[in-house]
């Protein structure tokens, strides 16, 4: 597998979700100075940097270098510490947690197609 691969690779899964490098650079834990230097230097990031890299994606290593897509869905650390979380919670906490998460995937749908979320809305929902 060619060098290139893995910057494009990255490239690819930030455009498919529409993150600036800022944004990956929060979601993998990593500095920005750090990131931006390894894609304005074409240098491959080393493998633990690229493991924190698709810990922010949402995706294992395995998954990042499946080209054909053929891999069914692994869970990342982050993934198995929220169902460990999730199975703890008692039954009326789980629908609360459900609520909240639906309203936050609907700001950050709101956000990323650039406009203002009404307050309004969440409230009127959760009423």
């Amino acid at each position: 597998m060619k060098e290139e691969y893995v910057l494009k690779k990255v490239t690819q899964l930030r455009e498919e979700r529409h993150w600036s490098l800022y944004k990956l650079a929060k979601e993998a834990d990593i500095s920005y100075s750090t990131l931006s230097n390894t894609f304005h230097r074409n240098n491959v990031p080393s493998i633990s940097t690229l493991m924190r890299i698709c810990e922010g994606f949402g995706i294992t290593l395995a998954e990042f270098f499946d080209e054909e897509g053929t891999m069914p869905k692994q869970l990342t650390i982050s993934d198995q510490q929220l169902l460990s979380d999730w199975h703890r919670l008692p039954r009326s906490d789980k629908s609360l947690v459900t609520a909240y998460m639906q309203g936050l995937l609907k700001i950050a749908d709101v956000h990323r197609s650039g406009g203002d979320f009404p307050l309004e809305t969440l409230e009127s929902e959760v009423s």
